[in-house]
């Protein structure tokens, strides 16, 4: 997959519309974080603020709580390099993603569940900054 890898920019563990620049590359740095996400009616959306990427390519993976109910459709659009990905997610699998950024990156981002009701989302966004395998970070650390 590729402009998939931009969901890696919303990491830490906080409400995914008030994350900010410097919490956002933190969990990049450190291999991942959860992000939560409102979800009404079975939609949710947010935008990441326009920040540096340095023309790096990012791998990673994005796996939804296993205790949700359903699947999500997670759909990325990257108005600076102008790509849109979409990915069904499915509780407790991982889906893997890599993408390579140019010198800024801002993302809009559409949650669809299949449930049509109001919950908070709850995903695991792990990245591979050094390329050792993506697959590794599919799986949250033990809390």
């Amino acid at each position: 997959m590729t402009a998939a890898a931009a969901i890696a920019l919303a990491l830490p563990t906080t409400d995914a519309a008030a994350q900010g620049v410097s919490e956002m590359m933190s969990g990049v740095r450190d291999g991942g974080g959860w992000v939560n996400v409102p979800i009404v009616a079975g939609e949710g959306a947010f935008k990441t603020p326009t920040i540096p990427s340095m023309a790096m390519t990012l791998r990673g993976c994005v796996n939804v709580w296993p205790g949700h109910s359903g699947s999500f459709t997670i759909e990325a659009r990257e108005n600076v390099g102008g790509e849109t990905v979409r990915m069904d997610a499915e509780p407790g699998v991982g889906v893997t993603f890599e993408h390579e950024f140019g010198l800024t990156a801002q993302v809009d981002f559409d949650f669809r569940w299949s449930e049509a009701r109001d919950t908070t989302l709850y995903l695991w966004v792990g990245v591979d900054l050094a390329g050792e395998g993506a697959d590794s970070v599919c799986e949250p650390p033990p809390s």
